[in-house]
Parts: C-alpha cells; sequence; structure tokens
C-alpha cells in the first residue's frame, strides 16, 4: 500500500496465519496492444483462517485484519487516503478473500448479524468502514484532523486535464501544480489549509509519457474536474496512487516508466 483477472488461490487443508503481501496490479488489452495502465493498491492473502478463528463481530473482524492481515505501511495507508477511496480499493480483489475466509458466504451468520445485512458484500463494506474508523482512532488526533482538512481541500479544487494526453510525467505535475497554486491564492482568509505542494516518490522516470482522458468519449467532462478525481484517473492509468503527507500530497509510482512512448491513441 502504502495506494491500485484476479483469482484468490486455494486455501491450504492445515493454513497458517501468514503477513499479507501489498502488491500493484493491473493490466489492459486493447487491440494487439496489451498494457499495463491500472493501478490499483491489492493486499492478496496467502492462507485461510481456520474455522474457529473466524471472528463472530465486525470488531473482531476489524481486529484479526490489524493484528494478522495488515502490516505498518498497510495501516499508514488506510490512514493517509479518504473514506471512500480506502473502502473502494479494499473491496475487490482483497475484499473477495475476506468475505471468503471469513465465512460471509457461508456458514458465519453471527458475523453478517453483526453487520446488520445478510448481504456478504454489503457485510464487507461494513467491515471496512469500521477498519478506517479504528485506523483513525489510533492515530494522534492532530493529524487526523490535518488529514481531514487536505481531504477537504483535495476535493474542492478544480483542475482541467485538457491536453495532458502525451504530456511527460514531469510536465503533468507542473501543470497541475500551477492549477493548484493559482487556486489557492484566491483561497479566503481563514482556511484550514493554505498550501498543497506535489511530491513524487517511486523515482519515476519524469521524461516518460501520460495517459490521460482525451478525445470525443469524455468530451468537456476533463475541463472541470475536482483534483482527487482528476489524480483518481491519471493514477489508475499512469500506474501511480496518492497519499497524503500534509500539507503534501505524494504522488507514489509504481513503476519508473509505465509508457516510455507516446501512447499511439
Amino acid at each position: 500500500m502504502s495506494a491500485q483477472g484476479f483469482k484468490l488461490s486455494a486455501a491450504p487443508a492445515r493454513p497458517a496465519r501468514s503477513q499479507m503481501q501489498p502488491i500493484w496490479i493491473g493490466e489492459l488489452t486493447s487491440g494487439v496492444m496489451k498494457a499495463a495502465i491500472a493501478a490499483l493498491l491489492v493486499l492478496i492473502m496467502s492462507a485461510a483462517l481456520t474455522a474457529t478463528e473466524k471472528p463472530k463481530t465486525v470488531d473482531e473482524a476489524v481486529q484479526v485484519l490489524k493484528s494478522h492481515w495488515l502490516k505498518p505501511k498497510d495501516l499508514d495507508w488506510i490512514l493517509r487516503n479518504p473514506k471512500d477511496e480506502v473502502v473502494g480499493k479494499l473491496y475487490r480483489p482483497f475484499g473477495i478473500g475476506l468475505r471468503n475466509q471469513f465465512g460471509l458466504w457461508g456458514d458465519n451468520e453471527p458475523l453478517r448479524d453483526s453487520c446488520g445485512t445478510r448481504d456478504p458484500e454489503g457485510c464487507s463494506v461494513v467491515i471496512f468502514n469500521r477498519l478506517w474508523e479504528s485506523v483513525r482512532s489510533d492515530a494522534d488526533p492532530a493529524l487526523v484532523r490535518q488529514l481531514d482538512c487536505q481531504f477537504q481541500l483535495v476535493d474542492s479544487i478544480h483542475v482541467s486535464l485538457k491536453g495532458f494526453h502525451q504530456l511527460t510525467t514531469r510536465e503533468m505535475i507542473r501543470r497541475l501544480q500551477t492549477q493548484i497554486d493559482k487556486q489557492l491564492s484566491m483561497q479566503t482568509p481563514g482556511a484550514c489549509q493554505t498550501s498543497l505542494t506535489l511530491e513524487v516518490a517511486g523515482k519515476p522516470d519524469m521524461g516518460c509519457f501520460v495517459v490521460a482522458p482525451h478525445g470525443k468519449q469524455v468530451g468537456a467532462s476533463v475541463n472541470d474536474m475536482t483534483l482527487d478525481r482528476a489524480l483518481a484517473s491519471l493514477g489508475f492509468q499512469n500506474m501511480f496512487h496518492t497519499v497524503h503527507n500534509p500539507p503534501k500530497l505524494t504522488l507514489e509510482f509504481i513503476r519508473k516508466c509505465q509508457f516510455p512512448e507516446p501512447f499511439p491513441y
């Protein structure tokens, strides 16, 4: 995590607990070209819980995730991202493993009852929401307030991605930062955060090219997007995810160069 065709492996007959290994996967086939353009953060479980270890309440499920499935850097990623983004990224394929191994599709009726729904998928969403809340409750309240302020700020800033397709990574970040700075300069006094700086991690090649929404299919929608939506779209296509480190917003690249040549269309 630090943020992003999956099939869960069959569980061994006598599984042992194991740490979750965060990895990034993503691939898209278009015509004769096969390009990895999705950046989805996933955690893949390598062993199942035994029947006696299956949690019976939402709180127990959260403790199992925090104690046995997730590493500190995974929990930090959860802390530093908004709830909707965390739940959305955990829902699949990580959620597939959770629903199977916690018995939500099977005989774990007590856990479904604790979720307040008979729907296994709905129950997993309840667990992920509670996990996000629990991670935040463990954190420094001052940091949580800073993160909430930045979440709101990123949701309030609007940017245009017009002309971003086939830019270099360096130019993409420069253009985004210019639009951010311009809007923040017009902020009313008293805002909880007055600056937002984009930074990169993962040592990307800044001269590599960018794929961005373009063409008739997207139309004018790229002209006015919230910053969080714009970054989600760019990150999905260019293999990076965002991590909030107020007053900085880190773009963590998974690959050094996703597109060494301009995407042909």
